[in-house]
């Protein structure tokens, strides 16, 4: 029996096909009909003020975009119908205010909070991994039934936003766990793409809700709310679509770390301005008896001023630790490597430690390194394929040269300088078929002084111990030389001796 289950586990839910895909496929453009006549009727009936109508058409036209892009790239997979559909309802659905006490949306909404559940469930495979997210789903689906008896006001509960918010969360924690216990790196950066955009968007539209319940008395902030609801839902829509389409998934980690930089600088900076608003209007209070208000406001904006680049530098240095570490060990720790090899290694082995700490950073299929014309280093495919690549560099001085045309090597970044030591580290494509982003070729041109240096380093010394071996082998056959001739008298010695000769030698090769 556990040996079954396991069996389902790992097979996950079968792609559509026949009659489902038909049904997908009718569900499909039925919702998306509702979704186009939705957005038309929020625009001319809606008492909404003008920047929410804008607001809820972007948000409706990117979401019937994203439904659109996972129809045709991706029909048959039964994880991203569930989205698609999920995201049209929600197009119908936010159309309408928070408080609306109309029961159609409000059902559709509780369809559309089932599917999205189910889906972050089995994200991205359709797998039941972990095997407690079984439980996470049949829970979900009795949330929606309470959320539809609450609707139809055959409960008289009012639990179901509450409880829904539990199972999002636990579907978030099944991300979580399958990223812990995924080996595969595409995946993992899928659910990178996935985690970017629940927590911007969920954290939009969680701070929505909350603001709109709370400020009901203040009808002016209910834009500012639905403005964040909007985005919300757009964030996340926005994520689904680069994970599941699979599209540029190794830059998850330069988007990250610049959302989380520009965020902790953010608070940071409102932070600052607060605190030192309140301590130097508080300090004018107490010890010169005055408000100070606008004062205390001027100066609050000049510290924060001031400490813009401090928290920058901190906060961007945190975050690429934290969310880039590839990158910042190949700029910390290969310098300190090229330098210890610079002083033993050859120049092959050199080009070879390289190769295989770039292409690891920033995760190329291949790469190698051209030296003075000549390949030296290869890392990821056959040396001899590499070898076979004949093309000659063009002729630009430029130090980063772009190929698309070369399915090989389409970028080039030089790593040395001069006619007579030009150094090519040539970088095959990405796993998924994308070049490189600004972050990925500025670490590799960091470590470009150490590495040249460690190779002019090498070069040299093997320069010297090539002279060396010159000399050595030269003075070798000299003394191979001279032993020969000392073995030829010594031979034409002994026969003198055999014949009873006692004379010496002729060193003319005169007759005695």
């Amino acid at each position: 029996m556990n040996a079954t289950l396991t069996n389902a586990d790992q097979r996950g839910l079968p792609h559509f096909g026949g009659r489902l895909l038909w049904l997908y496929r009718i569900a499909w453009g039925a919702l998306a009909i509702g979704a186009i006549l939705a957005s038309i009727f929020s625009l001319f009936q809606s008492a909404a003020p003008a920047p929410v109508l804008v607001l809820r058409l972007a948000k409706s036209a990117v979401l019937i975009f994203v439904a659109t892009i996972l129809l045709y790239r991706r029909q048959r997979d039964p994880v991203a119908a569930l989205l698609a559909l999920a995201f049209l309802m929600w197009i119908i659905t936010s159309n309408f205010d928070f408080a609306t006490d109309l029961e159609f949306p409000q059902l559709l909404d509780r369809c559309r909070f089932l599917l999205f559940a189910l889906a972050l469930l089995l994200f991205p495979d359709g797998k039941w991994q972990p095997r407690w997210t079984r439980i996470v789903a049949v829970a979900s689906c009795i949330v929606f039934l309470v959320g539809i008896g609450e609707t139809l006001a055959v409960l008289p509960t009012h639990v179901f936003l509450p409880l829904a918010i539990i199972c999002v969360i636990a579907g978030i924690a099944s991300l979580v766990a399958r990223f812990r216990a995924s080996t595969n790196f595409a995946f993992r950066q899928q659910i990178k793409w996935v985690a970017l955009g629940l927590i911007a968007g969920v954290g939009l539209i969680l701070s929505a809700r909350a603001g709109a319940a709370l400020s009901v008395a203040i009808p002016a902030t209910s834009i500012a709310w639905d403005g964040l609801f909007q985005l919300g839902v757009m964030v996340v829509a926005l994520g689904f679509l680069v994970s599941l389409l699979r599209y540029r998934l190794f830059d998850a980690e330069t988007v990250i770390t610049r959302s989380a930089a520009y965020a902790g600088l953010t608070i940071a900076l409102v932070a600052t301005f607060g605190g030192t608003e309140a301590l130097i209007e508080n300090v004018g209070q107490n010890y010169l008896g005055m408000n100070i208000g606008s004062v205390s406001g001027a100066m609050a904006a000049a510290v924060a001023a001031v400490m813009l680049n401090p928290l920058h530098g901190r906060i961007t240095d945190w975050a690429e630790d934290r969310f880039q570490p590839d990158l910042v060990r190949l700029k910390r720790q290969v310098p300190e490597l090229l330098a210890r090899m610079g002083a033993t290694s050859s120049s092959r082995r050199l080009c070879a430690a390289v190769l295989t700490q770039v292409t690891a950073a920033i995760h190329a299929t291949h790469s190698a390194i051209l030296l003075e014309g000549r390949l030296i280093a290869a890392h990821g495919i056959p040396f001899q394929e590499a070898r076979r690549w004949t093309r000659q560099l063009p002729e630009d001085s430029s130090p980063l040269l772009i190929d698309g045309s070369d399915p090989l090597f389409p970028m080039r970044l030089s790593v040395g300088s001069g006619a007579s030591s030009a150094t090519w580290l040539l970088l095959g494509p990405r796993p998924d078929g994308t070049l490189y982003g600004k972050e990925d070729l500025d670490a590799v041109r960091s470590i470009s002084p150490a590495f040249r240096q460690a190779l002019i380093s090498t070069r040299a010394r093997e320069a010297i111990d090539a002279a060396v071996n010159r000399r050595e082998k030269r003075l070798r056959n000299e003394i191979g030389d001279l032993g020969a001739r000392l073995l030829a008298v010594e031979s034409w010695l002994e026969a003198r001796t055999d014949s009873g000769d006692q004379g010496m030698p002729n060193p003319a090769g005169a007759s005695s």
